[in-house]
């Protein structure tokens, strides 16, 4: 299984995924999952921009709500942990984690009680 880590995607999904068919096309073959370790930023809307805990400046849409509303599918099971800018209102919704988009799960609670306990 090839796995791709990620650190902060700050919503640019669509930037990360042509890096990976890049790498895919340079090196052994397909990468299997994709884990982004913090500042997703699963965005879906205006109203997430403005309970994202960042300066104003830095509020904006980026791609991740095309995933959302269907437009686009994520080409490689993606996880990802929150980080300290997300939008807080988003991932309340699902505290012990869930789907955000197909093919894109939030870890939520799981990943910070596997961390703090490993």
């Amino acid at each position: 299984m090839r796995v791709a880590v990620a650190g902060c995607c700050h919503g640019e999904l669509d930037k990360i995924y042509e890096t990976l068919a890049l790498a895919e096309r340079r090196g052994p073959g397909p990468v299997d999952l994709l884990l982004c370790c913090g500042d997703f930023q699963a965005v879906r809307n205006e109203a997430d921009l403005r309970c994202m805990a960042v300066p104003p400046k830095y509020r904006h849409m980026q791609t991740f709500y095309r995933y959302y509303s269907g437009e686009k599918k994520a080409p490689v099971l993606t996880l990802f942990i929150g980080g300290n800018h997300e939008a807080s209102n988003h991932l309340q919704e699902l505290p012990y984690g869930g789907w955000v988009a197909p093919n894109i799960y939030y870890l939520a609670e799981a990943a910070y009680r596997y961390i703090l306990v490993s």
